[in-house]
């Protein structure tokens, strides 16, 4: 990020940085605090309030395309806004929710707001203001995520204070704050940069020729390999920890370590694509969350080593949120990338929508943890070693974005 930058790019950086941490955020991780409320007033059975929050996360991926190709065709800047004012629809709405069939609704229409809001047009928004320092400068948008950790705190206090419906509003209302933030960043990329200027701008493939790469499905399937790993961890470190006698507060701060460790995450991965290749980047992302796994498996529950444990942890899970922006701008430059990202971060949202869930079930069936989160340590190896093995592929393709990058230098 040099000196020359103007001050609308760093105005960009901090307007998407408040959308993460407010708009999707809040939504995202606040649902899940609702639960007990929600089920204490209207006898749903959990199951059911959960398919809330599950619907949520699979629409995140599931219409990533379909976003990418809106920012595509309109830009970043509308697909957001549309985004924040959906979402404060949907969070106005379940507060008027009275039956599950209701609920399921607005949260289909929460699920399509956050998508929306998502790292994907966070990203396309901001990156083509940071031709050097791209990587950190995404890696610094999606730590805003872990700004939004404070939800489910706001949340609780005000559910307790003004009920669900009155929580639902409060959280709506939160929402203003990016949609004005937003409205007033510039609505066109910069003028061209220097790697447009110098020829060096490269033109995304569409839906076909990307699936025809191997290095799409190479990153694709190791992404949801530890995707699916970090979101069973995260989901379930809770319920294990106090499933063996650990005390809830200190289970609690356990994942708020994990959650806080991402922002820092995210940081280290953006230098590491900035200074070396996003490839590295995930592959040193997928290494730390398969350590985590494997500490959560080995250290003892009520040993302190569990903190430790959780930051290495947290790192690999902040470096996994960057990956897709990271490879794709890399290897296809900025322009028109919407489609090709959105299409890569499917696998992203399958993989964090079926890891909690499929966690849950083995464990249902077994009484353990040991057997889901074995498996989760398998799935992250065979990301790692997938990303390993297929170098000559993933490396062939990006020359051409290693080369910009060195005469950029």
């Amino acid at each position: 990020m040099t000196k020359s930058l103007p001050l609308q790019a760093w105005f960009t950086l901090f307007c998407s940085f408040c959308t993460l941490a407010v708009a999707f955020s809040f939504g995202l991780f606040s649902l899940p605090v609702f639960y007990p409320a929600l089920v204490k007033a209207f006898r749903w059975d959990r199951a059911s309030v959960a398919g809330g929050g599950s619907i949520v996360l699979l629409l995140i991926g599931v219409m990533s395309p379909v976003v990418g190709w809106l920012a595509d065709k309109y830009s970043p800047k509308v697909v957001l806004l549309g985004g924040i004012c959906l979402g404060a629809l949907a969070l106005a709405l379940l507060s008027l929710t009275k039956s599950l069939a209701e609920y399921y609704a607005f949260c289909i229409l929460l699920g399509l707001a956050t998508s929306a809001v998502s790292i994907l047009p966070n990203s396309l928004l901001v990156a083509p203001w940071f031709a050097h320092r791209r990587g950190i400068a995404v890696g610094f948008v999606n730590a805003g995520i872990g700004l939004g950790g404070v939800a489910p705190l706001l949340a609780t206090t005000q559910i307790r204070e003004r009920g669900i419906s009155g929580a639902f509003v409060f959280l709506a209302c939160c929402l203003v704050i990016p949609f004005l933030l937003t409205l007033a960043t510039a609505g066109r990329p910069p003028a061209p940069s220097r790697e447009i200027s110098r020829g060096q701008a490269r033109t995304a493939p569409n839906t076909r020729q990307l699936l025809h790469m191997p290095m799409f499905w190479i990153f694709g399937v190791s992404l949801f390999f530890a995707a699916h790993a970090m979101l069973a961890i995260q989901q379930h470190l809770v319920l294990y920890l106090t499933g063996q006698g650990v005390a809830a507060p200190r289970a609690a701060l356990a994942l708020s370590v994990a959650i806080w460790s991402s922002a820092v995450g995210k940081l280290l991965s953006g230098a590491t694509a900035d200074r070396f290749s996003a490839r590295l980047a995930m592959m040193l992302s997928v290494l730390y969350v398969g350590i985590g796994v494997a500490g959560v498996l080995s250290v003892a529950p009520a040993s302190a080593v569990i903190f430790p444990v959780a930051v290495i942890f947290g790192f690999g899970y902040g470096g996994i949120f960057n990956a897709s922006p990271t490879i794709i701008f890399e290897y296809f430059g900025t322009r028109q990338v919407g489609a090709a990202m959105g299409l890569l971060l499917v696998f992203f949202g399958l993989g964090t929508a079926s890891g909690g869930l499929l966690a849950g079930y083995l464990f249902d069936r077994t009484r353990s943890y040991a057997l889901p989160f074995s498996l989760d340590l398998v799935l992250a190896c065979a990301g790692l070693l997938l990303l390993l093995v297929s170098g000559r592929q993933t490396r062939a393709a990006s020359q051409p974005a290693l080369q910009s990058k060195a005469s950029l230098a």
